[in-house]
């Protein structure tokens, strides 16, 4: 079978994580343990998760011109990502997040998006040819609204379908969700999305509809253990979650996003897909860190 053509146009940043009892207050310095670098970013966990479900997928994103772009495009040949339209930005660095975690497992995160913030529209209209030539198209909220609106009417020229996951979340108009054929948030972005608090507690269903108002084509809210739900003007459907040992929770919903548009771009009906995903997003959660716990495809199709 041919492999189906996705692109994935969004960011990399390196993880820089480290465990510590607990948390420094003002001028204190505390002793740390276990520091990890790791590759991170929502658009690039998202492409190698393609890649390694068995999709043909191209990365469109930015990197400094550093030690850590370049361990990035490592990555990239060794997973079988098609890196050239990746730039390398010579008066940038490459995005990093530095991560603290305590004994309570609670976490400070500082992130420096970098060369992330250096995308331009030049950029996706390098990648027009393969874009035009994609069965879909995913996007995230690390870069910015302006160039996934950009990115969503250009794939829509050519009539190739658009995928939104909105994380980390940022408003979005509705000219920007109109262009999204699937948006697919977490219940805490559902909800901002919807104009609500994040801790609103609205039926999750009504959360979905309100969102779909706004012009989205459909909207598939990720539930963590509870599975996902699917909302459309005609149907909503909910596909349950699967039990498994939940070792780490880190990338799950960049795997149930990369193996919904995968599925989809196979062919797979919209309920298919979502139970593909799910599978997947429970197995990438049985292991410790993002790029490690990605599922290869003969695993996904195993459980």
């Amino acid at each position: 079978m041919t492999k189906p053509k996705i692109t994935v146009v969004g960011s990399y940043a390196v993880g820089m994580t480290m465990s510590t009892a607990k948390f420094p207050v003002s001028g204190e310095t505390v002793i740390g343990y276990n520091f990890k670098v790791l590759h991170g970013g929502k658009g690039s966990n998202q492409a190698v998760a393609i890649a390694r479900l068995g999709g043909d997928v191209s990365f469109v994103a930015c990197l400094g011109d550093d030690y850590y772009g370049r361990n990035a495009l490592e990555l990239y040949t060794q997973e079988n990502v098609d890196a050239s339209f990746v730039r390398m930005v010579k008066d940038s660095y490459t995005g990093v997040g530095f991560v603290v975690v305590n004994n309570d497992g609670q976490n400070i995160i500082v992130l420096d998006p970098g060369a992330n913030n250096m995308l331009t529209p030049e950029d996706v209209e390098r990648a027009e040819e393969i874009i035009a030539s994609s069965t879909a198209v995913l996007m995230q909220l690390e870069i910015s609204p302006g160039i996934v609106a950009y990115t969503a009417q250009l794939a829509r020229r050519y009539g190739v379908q658009v995928l939104l996951n909105p994380a980390p979340y940022q408003p979005l108009p509705g000219e920007v969700l109109s262009k999204i054929d699937i948006l697919i948030p977490n219940e805490t972005e559902a909800r901002l999305l919807a104009g609500l608090p994040p801790d609103d507690d609205s039926p999750i269903e009504e959360v979905g509809m309100a969102i779909l108002a706004k012009g989205v084509g459909r909207v598939i809210i990720t539930l963590g253990a509870e599975g996902a739900l699917l909302v459309t003007g005609e149907e909503i459907y909910h596909i349950p979650g699967k039990e498994v040992d939940v070792v780490d929770t880190t990338g799950a919903g960049d795997t149930f996003s990369a193996a919904l548009t995968l599925a989809l771009a196979e062919g797979k009906d919209i309920k298919k897909a979502m139970e593909f995903a799910v599978r997947a997003a429970a197995l990438a959660v049985t292991k410790y860190g993002v790029i490690p716990a990605l599922p290869y495809r003969h695993e996904v199709d195993a459980v």
